[in-house]
């Protein structure tokens, strides 16, 4: 891990939490089984089975805390992290109650580690880690669905066109998912068509020099796009591979393929199969405006590839 320093009062916030929900110490096989469950995350599930973000509570209704997520994602001294925990403290702060549905609130600090059947969990997901997104516990890891993504890749390496492709392809072949809804439409504020052919590009482009802009000049659109996430599929995937690509933006020695950023297959690998992260991962920077800038193109992307699958 990265030497990135907790503050007494992060400290403090640890401490209160445990009192709340003490750390399990769970043995392989449990723990693998949770983390094939319910972690459906490539993210979270990397970082639970190799004890990286502690188990909490019960391994039957798991939690974790939010600042070990934020720690985590802010290792290497971005702050990727911080978006980390809009998603945990948003899309899953329920557990379950005894009704054996997410019904009741997690403890102050906290957040469940049952994925599927969650908030955050929706139809035209790409089916590489979890099986009904409307079932507790249906994880699973699919390997056709993720050669289906691989098989894309190029001398080891997956452009962000070819996943916004695999997007519109997920999103179709799901007839329960919910596209280009109103949620869309406020986000983009005129027919689709003409975001995807006119103001994308012009609005991707001026997301590319944020270094001379600065992380507050997009703030609003990721304030959209965090709040909009679950509410229409097609926003929700491309957050979610945004994550990905965020990820892996700065990591040393990362290739572009015709001018875009790339997922090195490797690494994927690493993370859907063998539940670890990649080699170094804690000694980069892990940015949330990348997420901005990923997830606005993946939408794009994702979005015009849909429109020539449905016209």
């Amino acid at each position: 891990m990265s030497d990135n320093k907790i503050t007494v009062g992060e400290r403090q916030n640890i401490s209160s939490i445990s009192a709340a929900a003490a750390i399990l110490e769970l043995g392989e096989p449990v723990r693998r089984a949770m983390v094939e469950t319910k972690a459906t995350c490539p993210f979270i599930g990397p970082a639970a089975a190799t004890g990286l973000l502690p188990i909490r509570q019960d391994a039957n209704n798991p939690l974790a805390a939010i600042e070990d997520v934020r720690m985590l994602g802010n290792s290497g001294g971005g702050d990727l992290g911080d978006l980390l925990t809009i998603f945990a403290s948003g899309n899953h702060a329920f557990m379950r109650g005894d009704s054996g549905k997410l019904d009741r609130p997690v403890p102050e600090g906290l957040f469940s580690l049952e994925l599927p059947g969650s908030q955050g969990s929706h139809p035209g997901h790409s089916g590489i880690l979890q099986g009904d997104p409307s079932v507790l516990a249906s994880d699973r890891f699919s390997r056709d669905d993720f050669e289906r993504l691989i098989s894309r890749a190029r001398v080891g390496l997956i452009k962000r066109s070819d996943v916004a492709h695999f997007i519109a392809e997920n999103l179709h072949r799901d007839p329960k998912a919910k596209v280009f809804g109103p949620g869309v439409a406020r986000l983009l504020a005129r027919d689709l068509n003409a975001f995807v052919s006119d103001i994308g590009p012009a609005l991707l482009k001026q997301i590319g020099h944020v270094d001379q802009q600065g992380p507050a000049a997009h703030r609003e659109l990721e304030e959209k796009l965090t709040r909009l996430l679950a509410e229409d599929n097609l926003i929700g995937s491309a957050g979610e591979f945004g994550l990905l690509f965020a990820f892996f933006a700065n990591q040393p020695g990362a290739l572009q393929v015709d001018g875009q950023p790339t997922l090195p297959i490797a690494d994927i690998n690493a993370m859907f199969v063998e539940k670890r992260f990649p080699n170094g991962w804690d000694g980069w920077k892990k940015r949330r405006v990348d997420w901005v800038a990923n997830t606005t193109a993946l939408l794009i992307g994702a979005g015009t590839a849909y429109l020539s699958i449905n016209p």
